[in-house]
């Protein structure tokens, strides 16, 4: 759900993106913070790298999550990941480092782009577009393996759903299938999830 709703308020992003930046050094939080406003951003908030996130994520609604640091610790990956995680927000991450172990590390925790060449505001716009799209991208793959794994877990259990039928009505594959589809009509439900419901209640029976 958090997802269509992030894309749904793309579609009506103003031309000054709401910005979240984390550094790790708070002086120069704050210039590149005056910096960004002056370029016409919207800063919604500035923290440290360790601060604790997640109020201040719910509180501003970013729209991108900008990282200023010199190499991502394990505590920054981690605060990345529960942005992906709970916020579904990419985050562009500046960083020092260009080690590749480093680079992988901070995409699997959930940075849509690592820019390993310094804050270029230059280059910042395009790469925030990019950020985005990626992230779109991401998340669009990440629905289609939830449904495809919907699909598979439901389509086991109509064949639970079946065969139990089968056992107790003494009846065909056709007609069991029939009386699935009229409980879920009858029901306003989803013929997988009235079949997981039956299967679980004859195991409790039985």
């Amino acid at each position: 759900m958090r997802v269509d709703m992030y894309e749904s308020e793309l579609k009506q992003l103003p031309e000054a993106l709401k910005i979240m930046v984390v550094d790790e050094d708070s002086a120069r939080g704050r210039a590149l913070v005056s910096v960004l406003q002056d370029s016409g951003y919207k800063v919604v908030g500035l923290i440290l790298t360790g601060e604790y996130l997640p109020s201040v994520m719910a509180d501003s609604k970013p729209d991108v999550v900008l990282i200023d640091i010199s190499s991502p610790s394990r505590d920054t990956l981690e605060m990345v990941s529960s942005i992906h995680r709970d916020h579904k927000r990419p985050v562009v991450m500046f960083a020092s480092d260009d080690d590749e172990k480093t680079v992988q590390a901070a995409v699997e925790a959930g940075v849509s782009a690592y820019v390993a060449d310094g804050l270029s505001l230059a280059k910042f716009k395009p790469i925030i577009q990019v950020a985005i799209a990626h992230f779109q991208k991401h998340q669009s793959l990440e629905r289609e393996l939830s449904y495809a794994k919907s699909s598979l877990d439901e389509r086991k259990f109509i064949d639970r759903a079946k065969g139990l039928l089968m056992q107790k009505r003494r009846c065909d594959e056709t007609e069991a299938f029939a009386l699935l589809r009229k409980m879920a009509m009858d029901r306003k439900q989803r013929i997988g999830k009235v079949a997981q419901e039956l299967v679980e209640m004859l195991q409790l029976v039985n």
